[in-house]
């Protein structure tokens, strides 16, 4: 007796059992099936999204915690507790690796482990997915009757000349279509599946662009870099790694990779709508800026809020803009300060900084509040607004002396009250000069602005670019491609001697728009099998006109 006519179920037959691979024996045998259930584990998409959610979580916290690499000073004083949350809190962070999120091994290993689980769980589907390209059929129906969709007609063509006209049809609207074969146990029947391909293909299209945006982003926090700086009208600065107010280097960027190009701003444009009822409506923000290369190269082009410049790479973009009075200090003839100053806007629609000069005996600093448009009234007194225009500007600076205390870090725009003694109140516009009690001198010769530019490299753009391009090529055919199959049986009906043609369906996803394909099937093929020419055992019974029989579930 064969295997195949054994009268045992495989459950009671040893000689059918599936071989089982159970591993070694005693530990060895635990330790083996403990990885196999890990394995299993790690397949799954459920364990990859989990493996995504926490990863998710890291990055929020390398967004809250300071990180080492980038700043440094401020990490070590959340260590000591001079700042941040405290010395205790400090410490569940550092042993986390919150301070180097990027480069501690948990997020290293848990990054393996969700790309060994996104790796695991594409790479299955789609050799399933090429194997039902290349060779699944669609199977038969041995229950014509019970699909969701079912039309029966009646037509005096052969059997086999419906089935041939079925088969065109269905060719035509581009059905994948069983080959002919012959089953004794199935009467003749046209088997075709529709969707399957492109549904499937859609998903793994979507479920890969995740990985491929995961792999842009990983490069990108390990290759990019982005800083920012501030340049007054006439100034210039360099790409170099002090040149920058601040910077977020990636893990692998080096000093060495900056480009060394030097951007002068040599004028800023500023305009706005000025509508007594709607207020100032900003209208133009224009950089004219000259870029030397490291070669010689010069480059004049205007950059705007969404026209970045690209030299060599690295692309500059202008972000912010403020006011860039100039205040000269002298102090018994000496120069103590003479710079701009980068005035930020504050609440109440005039701009703030501070001058500090420490060169000054003791050290010398001013609180520095200006509005750019300050009219003076009849008798002189300026009248505070809060537009924006520099057409009539005006300074006020509040004088300090004692220690700045500038060996702490501080905002450079701000001044650090503590043993500071409150002084004389200045008031100026430009061009004007005021001498303190002290015999202390202040000018403010001129007024510029200055420009808040960003300059990043991210080679990675691409790379992200075709991923977001693989989320809509995946997602749509995901969303809008439906499975569904079709069977057409036809037989010559004994009662009647004329051919019964029944049209089955079933759709797996979207059954309305299936319905009404179904229906539009139907129609083809009748229209279809009307043009043949009768069989004539059929012509020879032919007893009225064609029946139709519709039985919908």
């Amino acid at each position: 007796m064969s295997r195949s006519d054994s009268p045992l179920p495989p459950e009671a037959n040893p000689s059918l059992r599936r071989p089982t691979d159970r591993g070694p024996e005693g530990p060895l045998g635990f330790a083996w099936s403990s990885l196999r259930m890990a394995w299993r584990w790690l397949r799954r998409m459920r364990t990859a999204l989990y493996l995504l959610g926490i990863l998710g979580l890291q990055t929020l916290l390398a967004t809250i915690v300071p990180q080492f690499p980038n700043v440094p000073r401020t990490v070590e004083q959340w260590r000591t507790g001079e700042a941040g949350p405290g010395r205790s809190v400090s410490a569940i962070i550092e042993l986390l690796g919150g301070y180097d999120v990027y480069g501690s091994p948990a997020f290293l290993a848990l990054l393996l482990l969700l790309f060994t689980s996104l790796t695991a769980c594409l790479l299955p589907r789609y050799r399933a997915w090429w194997r039902v390209l290349r060779r699944t059929r669609p199977p038969r129906s041995r229950h014509l009757a019970g699909q969701e969709q079912v039309v029966a007609f009646e037509t005096d063509a052969a059997p086999d000349v419906v089935h041939t006209a079925a088969r065109r049809v269905l060719a035509r609207r581009r059905w994948r279509l069983r080959a002919e074969d012959a089953d004794p146990g199935l009467p003749p029947q046209v088997a075709a599946e529709k969707g399957h391909v492109v549904r499937e293909g859609g998903s793994l299209v979507f479920h890969t662009s995740f990985y491929v945006l995961l792999v842009a982003i990983v490069l990108g926090q390990l290759l990019g870099y982005s800083g920012q700086v501030g340049v007054v009208e006439g100034r210039a600065f360099t790409d170099t790694a002090v040149g920058y107010w601040s910077t977020h280097p990636g893990r692998w960027w080096d000093d060495a990779d900056h480009r060394a190009f030097t951007l002068t701003l040599d004028e800023f444009h500023v305009d706005w709508h000025r509508d007594p009822r709607l207020g100032a409506q900003p209208r133009v923000f224009l950089s004219d800026v000259t870029v030397r290369t490291e070669d010689g190269r010069e480059i004049e082009r205007t950059i705007g809020g969404n026209d970045p410049m690209v030299v060599e790479g690295m692309k500059i973009h202008q972000l912010d803009w403020g006011y860039a009075p100039r205040v000269v200090v002298q102090d018994d003839g000496e120069i103590v300060h003479d710079g701009f100053l980068t005035m930020t806007p504050a609440e109440g629609g005039f701009w703030s900084g501070a001058v500090k000069a420490p060169g000054a005996d003791p050290d010398l600093g001013f609180e520095v509040f200006f509005w750019p448009y300050a009219p003076p009234d009849e008798d002189g007194t300026p009248q505070l607004t809060g537009a924006p225009w520099a057409d009539a500007p005006y300074m006020v600076l509040q004088e300090y002396r004692g220690d700045l205390r500038l060996d702490v870090a501080q905002n450079v725009n701000t001044l650090d009250r503590t043993g500071l003694e409150e002084g004389e109140i200045l008031a100026m516009r430009p061009g004007s000069v005021a001498v303190l009690p002290d015999g202390v001198t202040v000018a403010f010769p001129e007024l510029r602005r200055w420009v808040g530019f960003q300059v990043s490299s991210r080679p990675t753009a691409p790379l992200l670019l075709l991923g977001a391009f693989l989320v809509l090529a995946g997602l749509i055919p995901a969303l809008y491609a439906s499975r569904r199959r079709l069977w057409v049986q036809a037989g010559v009906d004994p009662g009647t001697g004329r051919t019964r043609v029944t049209v089955a369906g079933r759709a797996f996803q979207r059954p309305q728009a299936f319905e009404v394909e179904h229906g539009r099937i139907v129609a083809a093929l009748r229209a279809a099998v009307d043009e043949l020419p009768p069989s004539p055992p059929a012509a020879a019974q032919r007893t009225g006109d064609a029946s139709t029989e519709v039985v919908q579930r």
